[in-house]
This record gives C-alpha cells, sequence and structure tokens, in this order.
C-alpha cells in the first residue's frame, strides 16, 4: 500500500511539473536589463515590444515599479519561489495555445542569491467596461459522473452568459474562488487540481481564468508540521500561480487572497487514500499576506476605486436568519474559534476605500451581506460579502440522482455574474439548470402535502429520521417561494385575484432538496445516519402566503437590488417533484 501511494504521489508531482512549464511566463524580452546590486530578481515589462512603466511587480513580500524603460529590480529571499506582476488597467497578459490561465507569474529557478531574470508581455485591450464570471466550488473528482456533468449542463450554461456580452464587445473574465479538486479523492480518483486545469483546457473554457486557493485544492498527502500549509499548495501553486495577488480590470482593482490556512491535524478516523492527516484547515488571512496587501492598495491612491478580493471562505454572516442585523465574521483562528481581530485585520486596510466587495465560496450557499447594516462596526460600512454557491451544488449529488442540480440551502448550483461599467458594479446570480432569467421557485404546499402523505420512500425517510420537517399535516392552502439570491435590497409580492397577500420572510426546509439529496443519499445508498440526516437544514430564503383557495392563480413578483423583476403566473394545483421548476 504504502509504494502504491509513492507513486501516486510521485504522479501527481511529475503532472505539476508539466503544468508548471506551460502555466509561467517563459517570455523571453529583446529589452535591455541588468539587474543592479541587491536585485535577485529582475526583468521587463512590455507591449507590443514597447516597455511599461509603473507596473507592480512582487514576490508576495515586496511590491517595486518598473522604471520607464519597463524593467523592475526585485531584492528578494525567494520564499515563495514565484514572481508576479499586477496586470495594469487596459491590459490583460498573454495566454498560450487554448490555456485559459493568464501568464502573469513566473517560477523562480535559481538560488536565493542568485540573480535571475524573467520577463512579461502583455496586450492591450479595452476593459472599462467588462464582466466577471464569479464561480467557486467546482469540487471536480472524478466520480458520480461530475466531469460529464461539468461538461454538460456547467459550460453551455456558462457560455451563454459569456457569449451576452462578448457578442457587445464586452471583454469577459472568470474569478474561482476554489475548491475546484477535492482533496479527499486526490489518491482514490486520480485527479487533482493540475487535471482541472487541464479539464478546462479540454473543455475550451471561453475565459481568462483567475483562480483562488480552497481548503480542497490542498494536497494531503502533507503530514501535519509548522509548514503544511505552504507544501500541501504547492501543486496548486504551480499550476494556477501565487495563491495571492492582485490585477486590474479597468477602474476596478481585483485582489485574490488564500484564507485557508492547511494544518491536517493527525486523526484516527479514516481518511482517503494517501491523506497523511484530518484535512483540518483554520480560516485566515496570514500575516504575510496582510503584509503584501498593505504594499499593494498603497499604490491604489483614488480610494474611490472599487476593491473586489476574491478568496475561498466568507468573511462576514448576519448573525440570525440571514436577515439585516448584527454582523458577525465567519473567521476562525488556529483553533476553529471565531475570531474577530482576523477578520478586522483584513477590513482595517480597506477602510479607507469607498467601495468593497468580497466575493466568497465555501459553504456552498447563497448570502450577500451588506455590512452596512451593523452600525455597531462602522469599519465595514464600506463592504459587501457576496457569499455564492457552487458549481457542484450538493457535491454533484442531485444531478447523479436524476434531479435538478441543488446546493445544500436547497438553491440550483450556479454562479455569480457580475457586470462592470467604469466604477459601477452590479450582479446577479445564474443557475445551471435554469439560467438568469429565474430567480425563484414556488411550492404549491398542497400538493406537497400530497406527495408527502402518499410516496413510499418519503415514508420510509421519516421513519428513519423523525425530527425532519414531515409536511403531511401543513395547513391547506400555503405556498412557499424560494428566492435563491435574496439579499436585504429585494422586494417579494403576491397577488391574488389582484389583492396582495401578507408575505411572510421565514426559514423552511426545502421538501425538493430532502428527496433530492437526503432522501437518496440515506435511503438508496443505506447510509442511515440518525446523526447527520435527523436535524432539519432551513433555508433561509423563504417566503410565505396563504391563498383562499387551492385552485386560485398567484401572480408573483420578485425584485431585485437593481430593479430587474422577475415574475411567475402561479396556476394552482402545481405539481411537486424532484424536477419541479
Amino acid at each position: 500500500m504504502k509504494r502504491t501511494i509513492f507513486y501516486s504521489i510521485a504522479a501527481l508531482l511529475t503532472l505539476a511539473t508539466v503544468w508548471s512549464a506551460a502555466a509561467q511566463s517563459t517570455y523571453t524580452s529583446a529589452l535591455a536589463a541588468k539587474a543592479k546590486k541587491g536585485a535577485t530578481i529582475y526583468g521587463t515589462v512590455e507591449c507590443d515590444g514597447a516597455p511599461l512603466a509603473g507596473v507592480a511587480v512582487s514576490d508576495g513580500y515586496e511590491v517595486v515599479l518598473t522604471d520607464k524603460k519597463g524593467v523592475y529590480q526585485l531584492p528578494s529571499a525567494k520564499r515563495n519561489g514565484q514572481v508576479f506582476i499586477t496586470i495594469p488597467s487596459g491590459y490583460e497578459a498573454m495566454t498560450e495555445g487554448d490555456d485559459v490561465v493568464p501568464q502573469y507569474w513566473a517560477e523562480l529557478t535559481a538560488d536565493a542569491a542568485t540573480a535571475e531574470r524573467h520577463d512579461f508581455a502583455l496586450r492591450r485591450v479595452e476593459n472599462d467596461r467588462h464582466v466577471i464570471m464569479a464561480i467557486t466550488d467546482i469540487h471536480i473528482a472524478n466520480h458520480l459522473d461530475d466531469i460529464g456533468q461539468f461538461k454538460r449542463n456547467f459550460m453551455p450554461r456558462l457560455r451563454e452568459e459569456v457569449e451576452k456580452y462578448r457578442s457587445q464587445g464586452i471583454p469577459v473574465y472568470t474569478m474561482c474562488m476554489g475548491d475546484s479538486s477535492f482533496d479527499s479523492f486526490w489518491y482514490d480518483f486520480l485527479f487533482t487540481i493540475a487535471d482541472f486545469r487541464h479539464l478546462l483546457t479540454d473543455v475550451k473554457y471561453p475565459t481568462q481564468f483567475f483562480h483562488s486557493m480552497g481548503n480542497h485544492d490542498n494536497n494531503g498527502s502533507h503530514p501535519y508540521g509548522n509548514d503544511t500549509d505552504f507544501k500541501a499548495a504547492d501543486i496548486a501553486r504551480k499550476t494556477f500561480g501565487p495563491t495571492y495577488y492582485s490585477f486590474n480590470i479597468g477602474n476596478v482593482h481585483y485582489v485574490m487572497l488564500d484564507n485557508i490556512y492547511y494544518i491536517n491535524k493527525p486523526t484516527d478516523a479514516k481518511t482517503g487514500k494517501g491523506i497523511a492527516g484530518s484535512r483540518s484547515n483554520a480560516i485566515l488571512v496570514s500575516e504575510e499576506q496582510l503584509k503584501w496587501l498593505e504594499k499593494d492598495l498603497a499604490l491604489v491612491t483614488d480610494k474611490s476605486t472599487p476593491i473586489v478580493i476574491g478568496m475561498h471562505s466568507p468573511i462576514y454572516k448576519y448573525r440570525q436568519n440571514h436577515k439585516p442585523g448584527e454582523i458577525i465574521t465567519r473567521f476562525t483562528d488556529m483553533e476553529r474559534n471565531r475570531s474577530l481581530d482576523e477578520a478586522y485585520k483584513l477590513s482595517s486596510l480597506l477602510k479607507d476605500f469607498a467601495e468593497v466587495h468580497f466575493i466568497t465560496g465555501h459553504t456552498h450557499r447563497n448570502l450577500t451581506v451588506h455590512c452596512k447594516h451593523d452600525t455597531d462596526k462602522p469599519i465595514i460600512a464600506n463592504t459587501i460579502d457576496h457569499n455564492i454557491s457552487s458549481i457542484c451544488g450538493a457535491w454533484w449529488h442531485t444531478g447523479a440522482h436524476g434531479g435538478l442540480h441543488l446546493a445544500p440551502d436547497s438553491a440550483p448550483a450556479g454562479f455569480e455574474v457580475f457586470p462592470v461599467d467604469g466604477k459601477h458594479i452590479e450582479w446577479y446570480y445564474t443557475s445551471i439548470d435554469d439560467g438568469a432569467e429565474k430567480q425563484f421557485r414556488a411550492f404549491d404546499m398542497n400538493s406537497v402535502r400530497d406527495y408527502y402523505r402518499t410516496n413510499g420512500e418519503v415514508r420510509v425517510f421519516l421513519s428513519h429520521y423523525p425530527n425532519r420537517a414531515n409536511f403531511s399535516d401543513i395547513k391547506d392552502n400555503r405556498v412557499a417561494i424560494h428566492v435563491w439570491a435574496w439579499e436585504p435590497t429585494w422586494t417579494v409580492t403576491v397577488k391574488e385575484n389582484g389583492v396582495e397577500l401578507p408575505v411572510i420572510h421565514r426559514p423552511m426546509e426545502n421538501p425538493q432538496y430532502a428527496i433530492s439529496y437526503h432522501l437518496p443519499k440515506s435511503i438508496w445508498r443505506r447510509e442511515l445516519d440518525v446523526k447527520r440526516y435527523d436535524k432539519q437544514d432551513k433555508t433561509p430564503h423563504m417566503f410565505h402566503v396563504t391563498a383562499s383557495s387551492p385552485t386560485s392563480t398567484l401572480e408573483i413578483t420578485v425584485t431585485d437590488g437593481f430593479g430587474r423583476t422577475y415574475t411567475e403566473t402561479m396556476t394552482r394545483p402545481k405539481e411537486f417533484s424532484k424536477w419541479m421548476r
């Protein structure tokens, strides 16, 4: 067994080396450059053979600017083993062939005392208007037909959104907030973060791809120790580049951070093949990143510039029921206790900017937090945390079980689209199954009640898990509306025969998710785990009305924070099933 693991690790490292050769900038410039005293990394940045001045270059610790000849001189201890540029506004980094990862970094090859040269080439592009496809938690592991589902279901929907803007001449980019792979299965199913990069090329992914580190993108074969976090990220770093970096698109400054500290504490529990520990992690931004970020942001002198930070785990959430109110942090310290200080360290660097957006994943749930709602914490009032649901939904299970693609908050799996015009940023959610034009699902609870009363599998499920929501006795003529990307700026109205009905916002277990994920996972696969399944996982973005009869038609209107409206004429009775839209 040890020999098998050894060969698997060797194969993975070889694959990472192959990808690193294609990933980094290997450009050689004709511009003159010579290392000055103290510089261990130097080189040029150019466009069409002409030097570019004022481009930021960094090793993750120091930040310097290119001079008028396009030359940079970087005194570096080479601790991270890479050098990268901050792509300036109006430019893009090069890509190679069908590869979609921009070549904004280079791998260091000489020892710390030896000066080495690395050059970068950019191309001009008008990108004051641009669009970001924000995706996260893809969790490709080479099982449950996840690669097939990714190709058949996700990619056509993504291309649809990309083409919507490309046809108008607007450049489109992707920010991925990590967990593209699934560390516990790297050696079981031989699919790593490097294989995910290959998959992007295979499907001819249609935009440049900026990646952030997720906890499941770490190599779990590295045992617990002082340098586990750095070593476990090595393959990801060689595949997608630095784990923290920045770039400019138009009038927006983007930063990608790694807020996962991979610990991998020892455990006696059964883990995947080749995994050395528990895959544990803390959620924080390291001191070295914060020091680098302070230097990076110091170069953004116009404080009206929107700052967009992509990272895996969200930073803030509302305390109760996802409604406006007190803001608490999701960050943890090394012992996994909630740590307000860790979140404040990051926010304090951003307090002088007029507008800050975090784009995050990890939870597989939609929750947009407008931090201005918490007047007790003015330091974060300029911040919105967009916690976005996942591409994989519930780890690809609901699609594999023959249903819609649903995530653990019962929302459709999907991604967020951010159209940007100058300094104005908007956003909307796009689901894999229904696209951007549908933003809610209405349930006729009379039909749900009938299903729960008559379906044999549901009766078996509830006999094992009596604490789950049982809709068999729900009162007459209730209607539940799941507005999956709801945030406090949205409104929900329902009319029956022209009369507006009172709408109540109240969490509820989503019956469609229960029969699409929990029932097949526990009953079909005989995973009769009371601790795991005998509890309600209530969906916070549920709205409720009571109709006057079982056959009346309801007019449902949902309006988002930008005035976009989404409507449904709900003819009742309305069927309930795994496939109900």
